[in-house]
């Protein structure tokens, strides 16, 4: 055999063994799809984790950063000039409506009653011998014993008294009202500042500095700003008197509900924002004045929507779709409308009904039609109810071991 023979023999054996080596591997992978894999029991299905999708009403919200404001922070002035006598509060303690805060020394004050007093009793003690005189006069008159001209002059005495005992009168009141405001009290409840005074100082209307502030922290406000176009629903919910709630995050972590209370008559030009103000409940003083919280606030809720997790929503050439797991453990691809998505859950207008399995996990490796195994009824990352009390079971029987 000629040697160039030979070798177009060892050449075709070649070419035959790489050709049989390319066949056979692929003409296994046409008798089972790749995209469902033989798994170790042979059951060509997809493990994936599917949930049953719920009928509910879907919250949706906005967040803003919030400042939280006082409902009510009054600087505290004397009102009347004079030595302090005594500060009867604790720095920072709760003071209720009405407490005694600070004593001025009220002698001065109590002088100018007296004087007002005793200026009341000298006028109507004229009045009231002005008022006999007058009787005496009308008598006479009647007798032609004296002038009309007379009879007209004590009556206008009578009145000129009476004049002075109604000031005499008001004298008292603005004495009284002095002497009143001697006594410092708080005008609201809340907690008290530190004091700018010290007892022995002389304070007066008149003081820069007041003597404390007293800020109201239950009920509080918060104060923050959102996009102009919420205005009208917000406006149109305030005036039918249901008032959007509203959530406050605080820095540690905790979160208190709200409502809604009023929102601002002007829209500022510079951002396109209006500032609204939430009341919120604060009996353990966890939202403190001038503190930055998180805010969310309910601006419209979706009422009896079918709500699936926001992963089950996917994304394909002709809109979203999801996956529903049949009764015989094939999916199906339904093209759905979706409404809105909030807190990592979407609210379906239609393409499922409350009560389908919706695919959560696993959808990359899906085709309309394929065989799933459910493996998990909960979203990736979740531990299921029942795994959960299989290995609460378990760790009692190892104890219990």
């Amino acid at each position: 055999m000629p040697h160039s023979r030979r070798l177009w023999i060892a050449l075709l054996i070649v070419v035959l063994i790489a050709l049989a080596m390319w066949w056979i591997p692929n003409w296994q992978n046409d008798d089972q799809p790749s995209d469902a894999p033989t798994n170790a029991s042979g059951d060509r299905s997809t493990a994936v984790a599917a949930v049953e999708a719920q009928r509910g009403d879907l919250e949706i919200t906005v967040g803003a950063l919030g400042t939280v404001r006082s409902l009510s922070s009054i600087d505290v002035y004397p009102r009347v000039e004079g030595e302090l006598l005594t500060v009867n509060f604790e720095e920072g303690e709760h003071v209720e409506k009405g407490q005694l805060l600070a004593t001025i020394d009220p002698r001065d004050y109590q002088a100018q009653l007296a004087a007002a007093q005793g200026q009341l009793v000298q006028d109507q003690a004229q009045l009231e011998s002005a008022r006999e005189d007058l009787e005496r006069y009308e008598t006479l008159a009647q007798s032609q014993s004296i002038s009309r001209q007379e009879l007209e002059q004590q009556r206008q005495l009578v009145r000129q008294y009476e004049g002075a005992v109604a000031s005499d009168r008001a004298d008292i009141d603005s004495a009284q009202i002095q002497l009143d405001y001697t006594d410092i009290t708080a005008p609201n409840a809340g907690i008290i500042g530190i004091r700018n005074v010290d007892p022995g100082n002389l304070v007066s209307s008149g003081d820069d500095d007041p003597i404390a502030t007293l800020t109201q922290l239950d009920p509080i406000s918060v104060v923050f700003s959102l996009p102009s176009q919420y205005v009208p629903t917000l406006r149109e919910q305030l005036a039918s008197g249901d008032a959007p709630s509203v959530s406050a995050t605080t820095v540690g972590d905790e979160r208190l509900e709200g409502q809604l209370t009023s929102i601002d008559s002007q829209i500022d030009t510079a951002t396109g924002t209006v500032r609204l103000r939430a009341r919120f409940d604060n009996p353990a003083d966890r939202l403190y004045p001038s503190a930055f919280v998180d805010v969310r606030l309910t601006v419209n809720t979706l009422h009896d929507r079918v709500i699936v997790p926001a992963p089950a929503v996917q994304t394909g050439q002709d809109g979203l779709f999801v996956y529903v797991v049949g009764d015989d453990d094939t999916v199906t691809r339904h093209d759905v409308d979706v409404s809105a998505s909030e807190d990592h859950r979407s609210a379906l207008a239609s393409g499922v009904s409350a009560g389908d399995r919706v695919v959560v996990d696993g959808v990359d490796s899906l085709r309309d039609g394929a065989k799933v195994r459910v493996v998990s009824n909960t979203l990736p990352g979740e531990a299921s109810a029942s795994s959960t009390a299989d290995d609460a079971d378990t760790q009692t029987s190892r104890d219990a071991s």
